[in-house]
């Protein structure tokens, strides 16, 4: 399902954009949830098997963050779907079927990390620029920069566990 056809209410306001933004937000971090143990299982480096178990846990710690702002934007969940995420996920899956070297699978591994922190570091981006445009309260606010906070040391970690 495509991100338009994953829509039922129009965006007319910048309150329904935060709101879908926030579902799809929400929707991607719980789809990482599993994807997360299963990078960390593919891993033959002991440091980005860790790296991957950890960020898992800091996930679930985020998606425990992010539930309470639907409530304090009178919004529900929902689901809005990630086509990128999908596409992310599944070039990785034909990549990784065609490597014979472990060690590149690493790489491959590490790659589709950095490119899930950006993303987040992305949609959270526009959730704080919204945020400021409709000068939301700080209990909404924080908890989206330091999820914030989160993905841009993750992305760092993840990058320093790839140099060469």
């Amino acid at each position: 399902m495509g991100l338009g056809s994953a829509l039922t209410d129009m965006i007319g306001t910048e309150r329904d954009l935060f709101v879908q933004r926030l579902r799809e937000f929400y929707h991607l971090e719980r789809e990482l949830e599993d994807l997360q143990t299963e990078l960390a299982e593919a891993a033959t480096d002991e440091e980005l098997e860790s790296f991957y178990m950890a960020h898992s846990e800091t996930t679930t710690e985020q998606l425990g963050r992010i539930e309470p702002l639907f409530d304090a934007v009178e919004a529900e969940p929902g689901v809005v779907e990630s086509d990128v995420l999908d596409t992310l996920t599944s070039e990785r899956e034909d990549l990784i079927a065609d490597v014979q070297d472990p060690a590149l699978g690493d790489l491959v591994e590490a790659e589709l990390g950095r490119t899930i922190e950006r993303l987040e570091i992305t949609k959270l981006e526009t959730l704080l620029a919204l945020a400021d445009r409709m000068a939301l309260p700080n209990e909404i606010v924080e908890p989206l920069e330091q999820t914030k906070t989160e993905a841009t040391n993750g992305l760092e970690r993840i990058t320093e566990l790839t140099e060469i």
